[in-house]
C-alpha cells in the first residue's frame, strides 16, 4: 500500500515497545487515524512519544469498544490471539497484522527472510554481512536491527532488506513475499503460545506461503517436518545439509554451493556444527545477488558470529578461542562440540539443575580435556572420566581459562560451552561470556 492509501483509515495499534511506536509513527505520517492500546503501562519515554504523535491512547486494559470503526489492527507479535479483543476482531473480520506486514507493504525493496527455532540471529547477521559486499543498498531489520517499518519507509526500490522472523511475527503476515527465504530448523518452542508443535510449524511455514517460482526457498534437508511442510511450495526449493548430498553441502571438507567450491570448512571463523549449517543456508540465500567469490571468502574467514553464540574471539597463543556462553543446555553444547575437528579444551558447567549429562558422551569425540566450572563442574569432570578424558575442576572463570591454556597446545580449540545456566555465579549468560572474554585477554597475546 502506498502511504496515501492510509489516509483517514481507522487503525488500532495493539502494544507499544519499539515496533508499536514505529508502526504508530508511520501510520500517523501516512494520514491514518490511530489509536494505541497497551494492556500494561508503557515507559515514560514511549508515552511522551505517543503524546507528541497526537494519537488516542488507552492503557491498562483492552476494551472491546476499541474495535468500533476499526479497519485494521497492527499488533505486537507477543500478544496472543486468545485475548478477547483479538477473538472479537477475528469474528468481525478485522485484519490483524504484525508490524513486518505493514513494512512489507510500505516498500518495493527486495526482502530476504530467515526463520527457524535456532540459528536465526547468526544466519541473519551473516547474510547481512555478505550482502554488504554487493552493489545494492542493504539494510538489517527486525529484532536485531531497527523496527522493520522504520527501515522500509526509507528504503529505495533497489534496496535489499534482511530480516529475522519469529513465529509470532509470521502469524500476522498476509501478503509478505520474500524473494529469498530460509527455514533453518524446527524444534519444540513457544508451545504455550501456539498450543502444539503442529501449530508452531504451521506458523513458521507462513514464510513461504506467498512465494512463487521466481523466488528461492532454502530448507534444511535434515529436518523431516520442514521437508514435508515445504513440499507444496511454488518457490524454487533448495536444500542444505552438512551430512548428505544437497544443493548447499560439504564435500571432502569443502563448502560447496551448487557447482561452486567456496572454501575449506576449517577456514571458517564461525565454529560449531550448527553454525556450519547456518553458513550453508546463508550462502544459498545470497547466491542470486552476485557477490564476488573472493568477497564471500573474506566474510567467511572473518565473521566471528553473534556475541556468546559460538562466537570466534580470535587466535590467542596459537589457540582458536570460542565463546558459546549462550549454550545453557545439552543440545546447544552438542551442536558446538560437533563442529570442530581439532582437539578441544572444553570449559563447561554452571548452575545445578539436575540435567542428565550422559547424552553429551557422544559429542566429546574431539575433546582432549574438560575444565569443569561452577556448581556442575564436578559432574562434568565425572562425565569426562567416563569418556576416558582428562579433567580439571575449578571454582571460577579466570582459573578455568588459565587451566585451559596450560593444558592446551597451539592448534587446539578453546571452547566455553557451559551446557548449564549461568545463575550460580552470574546474572546472565552475557555476563558470563564477557568474563570469559576478559579472562582470555588477560592471558596475553592479542587475538588475530
Amino acid at each position: 500500500m502506498k502511504k496515501s492509501d492510509w489516509k483517514n483509515k481507522q487503525v488500532l495499534v495493539l502494544g507499544t515497545a519499539k515496533s508499536g511506536i514505529a508502526a504508530a509513527n508511520y501510520l500517523v505520517e501516512a494520514g491514518a487515524t490511530v489509536t494505541v492500546n497497551d494492556g500494561g503501562t508503557p515507559s515514560e519515554a514511549d508515552q511522551a512519544t505517543l503524546v507528541g504523535l497526537g494519537v488516542k491512547t488507552i492503557f491498562g486494559e483492552h476494551p472491546l469498544s476499541l474495535l468500533t470503526g476499526v479497519e485494521l489492527i497492527v499488533k505486537n507479535p507477543g500478544i496472543p490471539y486468545q485475548i478477547p479483543l483479538l477473538q472479537k476482531a477475528l469474528e468481525m473480520g478485522i485484519p490483524i497484522w504484525t508490524e513486518v506486514e505493514l513494512a512489507y507493504q510500505a516498500t518495493d525493496a527486495t526482502w530476504v527472510a530467515i526463520t527457524g527455532s535456532n540459528g536465526k540471529t547468526t544466519t541473519t547477521t551473516l547474510v547481512h554481512e555478505l550482502l554488504k559486499r554487493q552493489a545494492r543498498p542493504v539494510h538489517l531489520a527486525g529484532n536485531i536491527g531497527f523496527p522493520a517499518i522504520e527501515v522500509a519507509k526509507n528504503a529505495t526500490d533497489d534496496a535489499i532488506i534482511v530480516i529475522e522472523l519469529s513465529s509470532f511475527q509470521l502469524m500476522g503476515m498476509h501478503a509478505f513475499k520474500p524473494a529469498s527465504a530460509a527455514f533453518l530448523n524446527l524444534s519444540p518452542a513457544h508451545l504455550d503460545y501456539h498450543g502444539d508443535l503442529a501449530s508452531y510449524a504451521e506458523a513458521k511455514a507462513r514464510i513461504f506461503r506467498n512465494m512463487d517460482e521466481n523466488d528461492r526457498l532454502v530448507v534444511n534437508a535434515e529436518d523431516d517436518v520442514i521437508m514435508d511442510l515445504s513440499q507444496a511450495t511454488k518457490a524454487n526449493r533448495l536444500l542444505f545439509s552438512r551430512k548428505r548430498s544437497a544443493y548447499a553441502q560439504v564435500v571432502t571438507e569443502q563448502i560447496v554451493i551448487g557447482e561452486t567450491r567456496i572454501l575449506p570448512v576449517d577456514e571458517l571463523a564461525l565454529g560449531g556444527g550448527h553454525n556450519l549449517e547456518n553458513v550453508l543456508a546463508a550462502l544459498a540465500l545470497v547466491e542470486p545477488f552476485d557477490i564476488p567469490l573472493d568477497a564471500v571468502q573474506d566474510v567467511l574467514r572473518t565473521f566471528g558470529g553473534v556475541a556468546h553464540r559460538t562466537e570466534y574471539i580470535g587466535t590467542v597463543k596459537g589457540r582458536k578461542v570460542y565463546n558459546d556462553s549462550k549454550a545453557t543446555n545439552n543440545v546447544a553444547t552438542e551442536a558446538a562440540l560437533s563442529g570442530f575437528k581439532a582437539p578441544i579444551v572444553w570449559i563447561c558447567g554452571g548452575l545445578e539443575r539436575g540435567a542428565d549429562l550422559t547424552p553429551l558422551l557422544d559429542a566429546v569425540t574431539h575433546v582432549k580435556h574438560v575444565v569443569g566450572l561452577g556448581e556442575t563442574g564436578p559432574r562434568f569432570a565425572e562425565l569426562a572420566r567416563q569418556a576416558g578424558i582428562d579433567a580439571t575442576v575449578v571454582l571460577e572463570m579466570t582459573e578455568a581459562v588459565t587451566v585451559a591454556f596450560d593444558v592446551s597446545q597451539p592448534g587446539d580449540i578453546l571452547l566455553l560451552s557451559p551446557a548449564s545456566a549461568s545463575w550460580d555465579q552470574y546474572k546472565t549468560y552475557e555476563e558470563r561470556g564477557e568474563h570469559f572474554v576478559r579472562s582470555v585477554g588477560s592471558i596475553g597475546g592479542e587475538a588475530k
